[in-house]
């Protein structure tokens, strides 16, 4: 039973830290309640826009269909008079977007002649969102103004405006509430699983590796009647267990900050069912044993806890990039499925939202996760033997 006993080690001195304690548990509660709030925020943000008064820079004004800026007007865009030079302010991000009308606007369009209209835009101006302008909103004004014309023109030809819409669409939502919460966590939840599996462990996967080497506790450990074996479950066991607990700190985190969110944020769809975020954590945990493993032999081949910390900054890059590519690009064929960290974080995107899991694709990501977690487990006790760690101490 020595592996218990190492286990047991391991975990009083992790108990004992009181700062990689705090970080174990407060900080994957934070980024899992972090990112279950950011995502309404933003989508309250983009309702705001899209709801809000657009003012929209515009010259020539006065060549312009009265009916034009009352059909502008009814979609809250509100044509302001601009002086100086519209391209340029458009072009050096002062302006989102703007309208020149040119001469003879209105009656060009009386008389069924060619009426022009400019629209000069940016879309990077005014950051990410835009500014305060939606150029779909504008395109939607005018494209209705368009209709209008046309139905007006039909009209006084005696031809029923009916004629233009041969078939009409009836469009019917059928997504249920729990479908429509894991739309974005779909998004969310395969990089939170990949972040909390690389890094819930990371701590004492290196403290209980690098870091023992560069205090000198490690040779007393390796002078025990413990095997090498023993030594390397023991201290396995202990990352596996510390590692289980960021994971479902993080994942019910995220939970909670869904299921406590205010209706008029989330848009009424509700929190995203507690039965997918308890199945993502049995999910991850195959994962995170790989993860694990795999930390454990980046930690013992450097000398100190630095400089492991360094060696685990690419691989932490590396799984967020593997589980972001599940969540665009998902897989095409279950076989697909058994790629570790992709495979899973696949299963969990689909699970968020609701959706019909292909056949076997859990059990292949499980499955593709213990195979790889037992082939670098076979290079891992080649690392951990004695002599060579005696040796390289």
């Amino acid at each position: 039973m020595n592996y218990l006993n190492i286990w047991y080690k391991e975990i009083l001195e992790m108990l004992r830290n009181r700062k990689a304690l705090r970080d174990t548990l407060l900080i994957p509660l934070v980024l899992g309640v972090f990112y279950a709030v950011l995502n309404p925020m933003l989508g309250q943000m983009i309702n705001r826009r899209s709801e809000s008064v657009i003012v929209l820079p515009v010259q020539g004004l006065e060549y312009a269909d009265p009916a034009f800026v009352e059909t502008f007007a009814a979609y809250n865009i509100v044509l302001e008079p601009f002086a100086g030079d519209m391209e340029t302010a458009v072009r050096e991000a002062r302006e989102t977007a703007g309208i020149i009308f040119t001469e003879g606007f209105s009656e060009n369009v009386a008389s069924e002649a060619d009426a022009n209209l400019i629209l000069y835009m940016n879309p990077t101006a005014g950051g990410p969102f835009g500014g305060n302008i939606s150029l779909s909103r504008i395109e939607l004004a005018l494209s209705t103004y368009n209709q209008q014309l046309t139905v007006q023109r039909l009209q006084v030809r005696g031809v029923d405006p009916e004629v233009l819409t041969p078939v009409r669409l009836t469009a019917e939502d059928l997504s249920t509430a729990a479908q429509r919460a894991g739309a974005t966590a779909a998004l969310f939840l395969p990089m939170l699983v990949a972040i909390g599996a690389i890094n819930g462990g990371a701590f004492i996967a290196i403290d209980a590796t690098a870091g023992e080497k560069e205090r000198g506790t490690l040779e007393a450990l390796l002078i025990t009647p413990a095997s090498d074996v023993q030594i390397f479950v023991g201290k396995l066991l202990a990352v596996f267990t510390v590692t289980a607990v960021p994971i479902a700190l993080t994942l019910l985190g995220f939970w909670a900050g869904t299921a406590f969110l205010p209706a008029s944020m989330t848009g009424g769809v509700g929190p995203l069912p507690l039965d997918v975020i308890v199945k993502a954590i049995l999910i991850t945990l195959p994962l995170a044993l790989f993860a694990n493993v795999l930390l454990m032999i980046l930690s013992i081949r450097t000398k100190g806890f630095k400089e492991a910390q360094s060696a685990m900054t690419p691989v932490t890059f590396g799984v967020i990039f593997v589980a972001m590519a599940a969540a665009f690009v998902p897989p095409t064929q279950s076989v697909l499925f058994l790629i570790p960290i992709y495979g899973t974080s696949a299963v969990v995107g689909v699970l968020a939202q609701s959706g019909v899991i292909p056949a076997n694709a859990i059990l292949f990501s499980v499955v593709g996760s213990i195979a790889a977690t037992a082939v670098i487990t076979v290079i891992a006790l080649r690392l951990f033997n004695r002599e060579r760690l005696l040796y390289s101490m």
